[in-house]
């Protein structure tokens, strides 16, 4: 089980973490030109995955302020659908998108409750 100073700290780091990953990549997300997925046609599948991915992280990051699983489990999804997309098409692995995929997993690992102890009341 999670001690409540240590979820509190994880509350804490993740919060931060997804705050300072929204102000940094949302930048370079718009910058990109146009990020709308599917509206240009030289836009590959990849591109276009991976601009549907990033607003799902960016929601997720900033949901987690306030519902800490359903954020940290759409950015997880979201993340883990753009990789296994890059791996299909022979793009590899996006390796930064690891670092908001650990923020998700933070905010899960925070939001967990002890189910053992209410399983028996």
């Amino acid at each position: 089980m999670v001690s409540t100073k240590l979820k509190t700290w994880l509350q804490w780091i993740a919060r931060i973490s997804g705050t300072l990953i929204v102000f940094l990549f949302l930048p370079f997300y718009f910058g990109y030109g146009n990020p709308l997925p599917f509206l240009k046609p030289e836009y590959s599948l990849y591109d276009n995955v991976w601009l549907s991915v990033c607003p799902f992280v960016f929601i997720g990051l900033m949901l987690g302020w306030r519902y800490p699983w359903t954020g940290g489990a759409m950015v997880v999804v979201a993340v883990l659908v753009g990789e296994t997309v890059s791996l299909l098409t022979g793009h590899g692995l996006v390796l930064h998108m690891f670092v908001p995929l650990g923020v998700g997993v933070l905010f899960i690992v925070s939001a967990k409750k002890q189910v053992a102890m209410s399983v028996g009341d």
